[in-house]
């Protein structure tokens, strides 16, 4: 039977179409949230788990293992689990933790929250070529002496 809007009869092809194209935004729209579901995402945009800057294709090493094991469900829906066990990984086997990569080492930031580190000095975890510059010998004991202080207030 035949669908009518405002009197007028409306092909149910038509219907088809436009219940697609529907369908496809609302993926779309799942997959950018998710851009905000990682730490310094927006630096790195959908390109940090996708082939391409755009999205919706293929995903990179770093995807492939959100899509494997971080999301809270299956699918468009699901949302990233970030925290210490993906932080700990490393997707592209260039010897950078993902949480390196991402400026989260300890995989400590939750969505929602600023930026951890610098936006700027954020490096591609699905890019072998692409790895944080080691610590510098003042950044690293730096590092170790604030961690010494803490670690004897407990």
């Amino acid at each position: 039977m035949p669908h009518a809007l405002n009197g007028h009869r409306v092909p149910p092809a038509l219907l088809t179409v436009v219940a697609c194209v529907l369908a496809f935004a609302a993926d779309a729209d799942a997959y950018e949230a998710r851009v905000a579901q990682i730490p310094n995402g927006a630096a790195l945009g959908c390109a940090a788990c996708h082939l391409s800057p755009q999205g919706g294709d293929g995903r990179n090493s770093f995807g492939l293992q959100v899509e494997a094991d971080f999301l809270t469900q299956a699918g468009f829906m699901g949302s990233v689990v970030w925290g210490p066990e993906l932080a700990a990984l490393d997707a592209d086997g260039d010897g950078a933790t993902n949480g390196e990569e991402l400026g989260d080492p300890e995989g400590a930031w939750s969505s929602g929250d600023p930026a951890p580190g610098d936006p700027d000095a954020v490096t591609e975890p699905w890019n072998a070529d692409s790895f944080p510059p080691p610590p510098t010998a003042v950044q690293a004991s730096s590092w170790a002496a604030v961690k010494a202080i803490a670690e004897t207030d407990r």
